[in-house]
């Protein structure tokens, strides 16, 4: 899923919805949260996406390999 799909989605009220009925969990949130906090980074700072990920396990209080999955989850998908 693309960045822009899940803001849309999230900005909609649709995550919302669809976690209150249970069909998606809070980790959704989590990864989106920690996506754009990356993305932030990367703008802002102007450091390496791997630096990046090294400081959000310390912010997030997540494991590095959880940090990793939360990009993967949003980085655009070329085929």
């Amino acid at each position: 899923m693309n960045i822009q799909l899940a803001n849309t989605l999230f900005d909609e009220g649709i995550f919302s919805e669809m976690y209150k009925a249970g069909f998606i969990t809070d980790k959704v949130f989590l990864y989106r949260e920690i996506y754009l906090w990356i993305q932030a980074q990367l703008k802002t700072r102007r450091i390496t996406k791997t630096q990046a990920a090294k400081e959000a396990v310390g912010k997030f209080d997540k494991d590095e390999r959880t940090i990793w999955r939360a990009i993967n989850c949003f980085e655009e998908k070329i085929d």
